[in-house]
């Protein structure tokens, strides 16, 4: 706590001032966000009270109707329990399929009674066991339907009698005054012949969805809210009409939505928008009712109320801001911009004076910073002149020391004295070794071509020869077409100094060191410098090459490291990301191979 108070201390007093204002704001948001969160949860509360009184009676309802039809499908066997001649003829119908004028009958009878105890039972059938029928529907019909193989007719044989719940289906070769397909639910029961105890028929009562709707419609509390009458996975009605008579897939949001709700509303996304449902079972037919309302329609109002608090008090805060900057700008800015001169001072830009035309604290404190930048201007002048002064006498006594020009023409005239004197190794040597010279003090970041390069190198070996005679030889494969590719100076000397000193440390005679070049691929060019050598081991290849790239520091040699280094700096390529430099490698027959990598930059 005592570190905060003194950080706010240190602080600008614009950023203090700031600091309370966005304190403010964020106290007076808190408030509003706390006082809307509690509106929030009470109207989804009562919202929650409602749409649930709303399920039960709907479900109540379809309950209710489910049993009434349920009891209906009891006709045949109420009334025509003790008919044997029912009972024969329908067994016959069942035997033989032959529909009968008296059978044909009896079933008007039933179907009329059934509609007139109904009105919203939309067909009825008697079908025998092998899936034939004999049936009443309101709307034309074209031919009947084999249900040999749905769920309910066989589940209405092997309950002997008591009622199956036939989920929504489209009812085939049906279509209503609209032109368009008729869906229904129902009830099945088997007709059950006692004298042979077998299920010899079973009767079929539909209803069309739109009685659901109508039930929907009831309780509906908006356009947008949208129920579903569900049983398991199959939806038996949608208000939207969207999965009507089908299953919802088990990835889809709905089926996320809890069995039954307890306390309060089940928030998800449904198509896409934030959405709240109620869910309400029933155990009595295994139906289930989901109501989804949109947030929007539940909490619309609430929001534009936020939204519009919210605009209101940025507004104000913002009004305060703007008086409050307006108020400090007469004390803060000069104080800022005799801040932004004193770091510019320690930057080290003396050239500039605050002017201020007051004459109050601050002007005089500008006065005395102004007097301040004058004398270390003065002392600056004075310690560079000075400094000027020193370097260029080194370099007039650097420069005494020694003149490149006068080396050359002393290694010139030694070996014009050797040869005038026979001595052909002394002028040889002598000429070797001016060339050498010359060639490495000149300009070092000047680019050259591969063939000086390799002249430089044949130079180079040519003088060692004379000290390890017959010890090695110099292998040059450089194809002519290569010689004027341009790269950066003093690159193959080292690599082959190493061979020499390194590789060929344990070698009396018989030693190769082969230079070979080619082009490479990604517009590269690559050098090879291999010798049959004393080689390295392979657990010090990594730790070389390593060091050769500067990640460790574990050798004392530096020569193939700046080799490195100053080939990306040719090729202008970043260190951890370039695809040129120095790779060192064990050769194919022992010894070392080096691999010089160089982008083509001619």
């Amino acid at each position: 706590m005592k570190k905060m108070i003194t950080y706010f201390k240190n602080l600008s007093i614009v950023v203090k001032f700031t600091l309370i204002i966005v304190l403010a704001f964020v106290l007076l948001s808190g408030s509003i966000l706390i006082s809307a969160n509690l509106y929030e949860k009470e109207r989804l509360a009562t919202y929650y009270g409602v749409h649930s009184s709303n399920n039960e009676q709907l479900l109540d309802k379809i309950d209710s109707y489910i049993a009434d039809i349920s009891n209906v499908t009891k006709i045949p066997l109420t009334y025509k329990i003790n008919d044997s001649t029912y009972m024969s003829l329908l067994s016959d119908f069942n035997d033989t399929g032959f529909s009968s004028y008296e059978f044909q009958r009896q079933n008007e009878q039933i179907f009329e009674q059934i509609m007139t105890y109904k009105d919203e039972v939309n067909s009825c059938y008697i079908f025998n066991t092998k899936g034939e029928a004999d049936y009443k529907v309101k709307y034309a019909i074209y031919s009947p339907f084999d249900p040999t193989d749905t769920y309910w007719f066989k589940e209405a044989i092997y309950r002997f009698g008591k009622p199956v719940l036939v989920r929504t289906y489209e009812l085939p070769e049906i279509v209503n005054e609209n032109l368009r397909p008729v869906y229904v639910f129902g009830i099945a029961r088997g007709i059950v012949q006692l004298k042979s105890g077998s299920v010899i028929g079973i009767l079929l009562v539909n209803t069309e969805v739109k009685y659901l709707e109508k039930l929907c419609d009831e309780v509906s509390l908006g356009a947008n809210q949208r129920i579903l009458i569900m049983n398991g996975s199959h939806c038996i009605y949608d208000t939207k009409g969207e999965f009507t008579s089908m299953s919802i897939p088990s990835d889809n949001a709905i089926m996320s939505i809890p069995e039954q709700t307890k306390d309060s509303f089940f928030k998800c996304n449904i198509d896409h928008r934030s959405s709240y449902a109620t869910s309400l079972f029933s155990d009595k037919y295994g139906l289930r009712v989901i109501s989804i309302a949109p947030s929007d329609d539940l909490l619309g109002g609430l929001t534009r109320i936020q939204f519009t608090n919210f605009i209101q008090l940025i507004l104000i805060i913002f009004a305060i801001l703007l008086i409050t900057l307006f108020a400090l700008r007469r004390v803060v800015s000069p104080l800022t911009l005799l801040n932004s001169m004193m770091k510019m001072a320690e930057d080290g830009d003396f050239t500039n004076h605050v002017k201020f035309e007051s004459l109050d604290e601050v002007g005089k404190l500008a006065e005395s910073y102004n007097s301040l930048i004058d004398r270390i201007n003065s002392l600056i002048k004075e310690v560079y002149l000075e400094k000027i002064n020193a370097n260029e006498l080194e370099l007039q006594m650097l420069q005494s020391q020694i003149n490149p020009h006068f080396l050359y023409n002393t290694l010139e005239s030694i070996s014009m004295m050797a040869t005038i004197n026979d001595d052909d190794v002394t002028s040889d040597m002598a000429a070797s070794l001016g060339s050498i010279l010359r060639y490495s003090i000149s300009d070092l970041n000047a680019p050259v071509s591969l063939l000086d390069e390799v002249g430089h190198v044949k130079e180079y070996v040519a003088l060692l020869e004379y000290r390890f005679k017959n010890q090695y030889r110099l292998e040059i494969d450089v194809p002519t077409a290569l010689y004027s590719t341009q790269m950066p100076k003093l690159i193959l000397q080292p690599v082959v100094e190493n061979a020499i000193y390194h590789g060929m440390r344990t070698i009396r005679t018989g030693g190769v060191i082969k230079v070979t070049a080619f082009k490479a691929s990604r517009g590269l060019f690559e050098i090879r410098v291999a010798d049959n050598g004393s080689g390295i081991p392979e657990d010090e290849l990594k730790l070389l090459n390593d060091y050769i790239n500067e990640k460790n520091d574990n050798y004392d040699s530096i020569g193939l490291r700046n080799v490195n280094r100053r080939i990306r700096l040719f090729c202008k390529e970043e260190k951890d990301s370039s695809d040129v430099g120095v790779i060192v490698e064990c050769g194919e027959n022992g010894g070392t191979l080096v691999r010089i990598l160089i982008r083509d930059m001619s």
